[in-house]
Formats: structure tokens, sequence, C-alpha cells
């Protein structure tokens, strides 16, 4: 074998193993009605999330989204103040079916809110998210609730600040029906992820490296204050 063919083929070879590895994940927003700075929702109208312990009725709140981008979502920020009672809510993420909440993709539970209802601007975090895809051009719903029905929680899901209206649902009896407000401004929040392929894991970086040595040597409800 000539020179000029042994480096010819080492070439190929570097380069089907580098079309082999997963596509680098990039940062990516799915969804967001989120403002900036001192705007980053309404301080002071929102959808009542609580159990019937304190506000006499138990409200779930649902407002449908569209995905802006199709990946792996791996967190959600919340606008949403506590006004009384227990600090605990859980939020969930469910795919859209007939303008309802259909599949449950996510369920996360017993958060809570440091930021009193009528202040700005604290958001509640959930990161670590794993298992969870979206569809770009999809409809899904972000759902609020308490964690019991029965219990005395009282938060309000701060309406987002930037005009941005979609479809509010509100259930009494913890998501088994649901009521409609149609189209109207919906809560605060946005949801990020990674689009694309996945970020290659450190063994398959070494499997190339050691590849590539082989080969040289052998020639990835509304309440307001």
């Amino acid at each position: 074998m000539s020179k000029k063919f042994t480096w010819s083929f080492c070439l190929v070879v570097v380069a089907l193993c580098v079309s082999s590895l997963p596509a680098m994940a990039g940062s990516q927003t799915f969804f967001t009605d989120l403002g900036s700075g001192d705007n980053v929702y309404q301080c002071c109208t929102g959808w009542t999330v609580s159990g019937s312990g304190t506000v006499g009725t138990s409200f779930t709140a649902a407002n449908e989204f569209t995905a802006m981008a199709s990946g792996s979502i791996s967190q959600i920020d919340i606008g949403i103040g506590y006004v009384g009672g227990v600090d605990s809510f859980y939020a969930a993420l469910y795919t859209d079916v007939n303008n309802q909440p259909g599949t449950e993709l996510g369920q996360w539970n017993n958060l809570t809110s440091n930021t009193q209802f009528g202040q700005c601007c604290g958001l509640v975090t959930i990161s670590g998210i794993t298992g969870v895809n979206l569809t770009a051009g999809q409809q899904y719903f972000l759902v609020l609730g308490p964690m019991d029905v029965n219990d005395t929680s009282w938060l309000a899901w701060n309406l987002n600040s930037t005009n941005v209206n979609g479809l509010d649902l509100y259930s009494t009896d913890g998501g088994h029906t649901w009521n409609s407000n149609g189209q109207t401004t919906i809560g605060a929040f946005d949801i990020i992820g990674s689009s694309g392929g996945t970020v290659p894991e450190p063994s398959s970086l070494l499997l190339l490296g050691t590849g590539l040595v082989g080969v040289f040597g052998s020639m990835r409800k509304k309440l307001m204050r």
C-alpha cells in the first residue's frame, strides 16, 4: 500500500468515526411568555391554584401552549406566588387531546413558592428533568394544582406580561373534569431544554480516540390584588 493511499484511507475512517457520533445538542427554548427586568410577569393578577381548605373550592389550572421546537426538556420556570395556607403544589405536562389535558408526560410534586403574591419577580424552577420530549407545532398543557384537593394551599399563577393568550382551563375536582375560560391571558412560564441530537458521552469520545490511534498505528382561577 502506498503512503498516499494509506493517509487517504485514514482520513476516510476518521470521517466515518466522526459522522457516527451523536450530534451536539443545542440549548433550546420550547416556550416562553416571560418578560424581563421588573416586568417578568404581572405581579398582582393570576389564576388561583388551591385546595378547598382555605378558599372553599379546589382549583387546578391548565394553560395550553404550542411547542416552538422539538427536543428534550430539562427545566420549567413558573411565575407563581404564595397567598396563604400550605405552600405546596404540583406541576405537570400533558399532551393536548381535543383541547383538554390528555396523556401525562411528567409531574413534579411538593413544589413551593418563595415569592408572596403581589410581589415580583421570583420564579419556581424545576430542573434536572429527563425523559420528556416535545414536538414543534404540537399543543400541550402545563397544569398546576394542589397536592390534595382538600388541603389549605392557596397560590396564584401570575399572568404573563407579554400579552400571550391561550386556552385557560380550570378544574374543581383535581383535574377529573375541566371548565374553560376560553382564549385569554395565560400564566407566566417557560420551558427550556435541548434540541437535535445528544452530547457525546466521554466513553464515546474515548472510543473514537482509541479508534484513531489504531488507524494511524496500522496505517449525542383568576386572583387579583
